[in-house]
C-alpha cells in the first residue's frame, strides 16, 4: 500500500508541476489578477506536492531504511511540517483572495479590502436580463 500511495503523489507532484509550468505565461505582468491567481495556485500546488512527498514518499523511505530516525521525525518534527504547510495553504487563500480583489473594478476597490473581498458584490443576479 506504500507503494502506491508513494506512486500516487509522485504522479501528483508531476502533474501539479505540469500544470504550473503551463501557466507560466501567467508569471509575466506583476500584480494583475492573474497573476495573483497564478502564484496563489503555485503556492497551493507547492504545499500539496511537499507535503505529498514529505508524508508520502520520505517517510515510507525512512522507516524501511532508517526506522529509529523516523520515528523521532514523526514525532519532534511531524507536527511543525505541517504548521509550514497549513502556513503555504494559507498564503494560497491570500493569493486568490487578492485575485478576487483586483478583479473588482477599480473605483470600487478601494471599498473592498482583501479580507472582504469575497462578498463582492452584493447581490447576484442569477438571470441575466434581471
Amino acid at each position: 500500500m506504500a507503494l502506491t500511495i508513494a506512486l500516487m503523489a509522485l504522479v501528483n507532484a508531476a502533474g501539479y508541476l505540469a500544470v504550473i509550468w503551463a501557466f507560466r505565461g501567467s508569471f509575466r505582468e506583476f500584480s494583475t489578477a492573474t497573476w495573483w491567481f497564478a502564484v496563489g495556485f503555485a503556492v497551493l500546488a507547492g504545499a500539496i506536492i511537499f507535503r505529498g512527498l514529505y508524508w508520502d514518499v520520505g517517510m515510507p523511505l525512512m522507516r524501511m531504511w532508517l526506522p529509529g530516525a523516523a520515528a523521532w521525525q514523526t514525532e519532534n518534527i511531524g507536527r511543525y511540517i505541517n504548521i509550514v504547510f497549513s502556513l503555504m495553504k494559507m498564503a494560497a487563500f491570500y493569493c486568490a483572495l487578492k485575485c478576487r480583489q483586483m478583479m473588482i473594478p477599480e473605483i470600487e476597490r478601494p471599498y473592498w479590502p482583501v479580507w472582504r473581498a469575497w462578498l463582492h458584490p452584493t447581490r447576484i443576479r442569477l438571470l441575466p436580463w434581471r
